[in-house]
This record gives structure tokens, C-alpha cells and sequence, in this order.
């Protein structure tokens, strides 16, 4: 019954994964917008100042280009120490706090050999110098510049590494130690960013619950609509509503009709007919495959119509079905008051090809006129309508 009408549970899965899809979407965004809005400030800011310390680096080569050994002559001689340490003092700014030259000892030591950091962070000559990366190692076979970026919280921070060749051999590396602290209103900018698109997220999920809320009252006027409110089954007006979008030719119908149910009404009461009425389609949408979309409706007074698919899935066919039904209604006890159960019997006429008639109300009467040949048969039995 439910895969006709508006399934609410599957509905809020779906509200829910959208929700949730939207959300990370929002987050990733901001995040990827965060990242190239940083990348793009480290460009910019830095563009100029790798020309320059390049510019520096070539500067220091043409000091050096009478020496065989850049290292030893720059230990050694005060004066061309000095020299260097002032040409990289000059490179200090704000956003340069270190420019360093290294050298690699005999043992694979990294040493300070030239600082041109202001005083108080001044490395001393042969100072050891502790590397974290292989970056450091890897300049030495590809001769080429490396980047190495730092994480640190309130800074976009990395470290150029510029190789200086001696007969075309890495003796020196040039460092500088660049850091940019972060635009103050990049995050505030991202983040007003996110809240705005939440914000609209917001006012979109307000309307989309609108909606639902919406979808789910016209769900249950429409299942009101739909549903005998005593049997809580279908009624004539579903039949009469959808009769042209089912597919007869899945289907066999039948017509179960209460034996003397006037009788039972009669007799004990219209209450006591409505407690029979009630266990009847109860009995029959157990016995039915409901999750296989059978069907049964109330079509009036103690008449039902059942529209049972046909399934290769299921090795029950409609007339055991049916046959079942029966059986399972003529041994219920209906329990009437706190002490007293009686027993009833129902008839049932069958038309297995509903589709070889125009439409399903034709079919229906086939069924009906078989209905009549099981009660004329004695009631409690299953006919099948059979084209004379």
C-alpha cells in the first residue's frame, strides 16, 4: 500500500543526505577558496624577493669566482666574509627575518657558514645546522632551487633553497626564511563568505521543510481520501482514481464477499459487523504479498476487491492465493464480546485475465458473476470466471 502513496521515511533520507551533501559542499568550497586565496598572496608577495635574493645569489658567485673552494675562502677570509654578511643583511625586511648560507662538511653536516640575520639571531660561523626534510639532500643531485613550506598557525611561512654551483657542483646553499603573516581579514572574509552561503543554505532548507511539511499534510488528506477508515484499506475511490494506472495484465482480480453478513448484523449488531469487517481485511492483506504490490480495497459493504500480481518471484499462484484467504477467514475465531467467538465463511469469484476485458470495471463484473456462481455453489468456495 505504501509504494502508492508518498513514502515519508524515504522522503527525509533524501532531505536529510541533501542536508548533508550541501553542508560539506559549503565547507570544501570555503576551504579550496581559503587555500588559492593564500597561494595567490604568496605569489604576489613573494615575486619580487625571489628575483632579488636570485640577483643576490649571482652577485655572491662573481665574489667567489677566483676561488677553488668557495667554503674554505669564506672561512678564512674575514674580509670577503663580510662582505657576504652585509650583501645578505640587506635582504632583512619585514618579511624576511633570516638569509643564511650553508655548507655541507666532510661528515654530511649541514654548518652555518655565512648569517646575515640581525644580531640577536645571528648563527656563529660552522654553527651546525639541523635539516627535517629531504629537500635539503635532493638540491645536491638536481642542482635546482627548492621550496619548502612550514605549517605555522598566524603565518604563511617557507624556506628558498638556492643552490650555488662551483664548477658546476653544489658547494653552497643560499636560504631565506620567508614568512607572511596572514591578511587579518582573509578568514573574517572567508568566513563571512561561509556564513553567507549558509545563510542562503539556511533559507533554502526553511523552504525545502516547508514544502515537505506541505507534501506530508496533502499526503495524509490524500491517504484519508484514498483509505476506507475502517478497514483501513483502500476504498472505491482509489479504485476509481487510479483504475487507469493499473496495469491489468500483471494482475488477476478477484471479489471476496462475507457470507450472510446481513445475518451477522442482524444478529449481533452492527458494532459486531464492524469487528468482522475490521479482522477480515486483516486477515486478507497478511495472507496478500503486499511488499509485492497485491492490492486489496474495500469496494462496499462486506465486498472486496484483491488485485494479486503476478510474479515470477513467487511460486504461489492466484488461486492458491485466493484458496488461502479462504481458509485462513473460515478457521479465524472472531472474538464478539469478552466470552463469545464465532466463525464466518466468505466467497470468492476470480478472473485470472482481467486484461482480456476493456477496462477494469469490465473485468471486475467477470469476477463478480463468479463471485455469484461460488455462492450459488453453496458460499465458502472459490470460482473462476470461465468465458462460455
Amino acid at each position: 500500500m505504501n509504494s502508492f502513496f508518498f513514502n515519508s521515511k524515504r522522503i527525509n533520507f533524501l532531505f536529510l543526505a541533501i542536508v548533508s551533501c550541501l553542508l560539506i559542499f559549503v565547507l570544501f568550497q570555503t576551504m579550496e577558496l581559503k587555500q588559492k586565496i593564500e597561494a595567490n598572496i604568496f605569489k604576489v608577495s613573494t615575486v619580487d624577493v625571489l628575483s632579488i635574493v636570485s640577483n643576490t645569489a649571482k652577485s655572491l658567485v662573481k665574489d667567489l669566482r677566483k676561488s677553488n673552494d668557495f667554503v674554505t675562502d669564506i672561512q678564512n677570509k674575514k674580509l670577503l666574509r663580510k662582505n657576504i654578511e652585509e650583501k645578505l643583511e640587506l635582504l632583512i625586511t619585514k618579511n624576511i627575518q633570516y638569509v643564511y648560507i650553508l655548507y655541507k662538511d666532510k661528515e654530511g653536516i649541514f654548518r652555518f657558514l655565512v648569517d646575515g640575520s640581525k644580531a640577536e639571531n645571528k648563527a656563529f660561523l660552522n654553527q651546525k645546522f639541523d635539516i627535517e626534510s629531504k629537500v635539503w639532500l635532493d638540491i645536491y643531485t638536481d642542482k635546482e632551487i627548492k621550496l619548502i613550506k612550514h605549517n605555522v598557525l598566524k603565518t604563511l611561512s617557507l624556506s628558498y633553497i638556492i643552490p650555488i654551483l662551483n664548477d658546476n657542483k653544489v658547494e653552497l646553499l643560499m636560504v631565506i626564511d620567508f614568512s607572511l603573516k596572514k591578511v587579518e581579514n582573509i578568514d573574517s572574509i572567508i568566513y563571512s563568505m561561509q556564513n553567507g552561503i549558509i545563510g542562503i543554505l539556511v533559507v533554502f532548507l526553511f523552504l525545502l521543510v516547508i514544502v515537505l511539511v506541505q507534501m506530508l499534510k496533502y499526503n495524509k488528506v490524500k491517504k484519508t481520501a484514498y483509505i476506507d477508515h475502517l478497514t483501513n484499506v483502500y476504498n472505491k475511490n482509489y479504485l476509481l482514481k487510479n483504475q487507469n494506472n493499473i496495469n491489468l495484465k500483471q494482475y488477476s482480480l478477484s471479489v471476496l464477499d462475507i457470507d450472510h453478513f446481513k445475518h451477522v448484523n442482524d444478529t449481533y449488531g452492527h458494532s459486531v459487523g464492524d469487528i468482522i469487517l475490521k479482522e477480515t481485511a486483516q486477515i486478507v492483506s497478511r495472507t496478500l504479498r503486499i511488499s509485492n504490490d497485491d492490492m486489496v480495497i474495500r469496494y462496499g459493504g462486506e465486498e472486496f476487491i484483491l488485485l494479486i500480481k503476478k510474479s515470477d518471484k513467487y511460486s504461489d499462484t492466484s488461486i492458491q492465493i485466493v484458496n488461502r484467504i479462504l481458509k485462513n477467514i473460515e478457521n479465524h475465531s472472531f472474538l464478539i464480546s469478552e466470552s463469545k467467538t464465532i466463525h464466518i465463511t466468505v466467497s470468492i469469484g476470480v478472473n485470472l485475465n482481467p486484461a482480456d476485458s476493456n477496462n477494469l470495471f469490465e473485468a471486475f463484473e467477470l469476477a463478480d458473476q463468479a463471485l455469484y456462481s461460488a455462492k450459488h455453489n453453496g458460499r465458502n468456495n472459490v470460482q473462476i470466471y470461465e468465458e462460455k
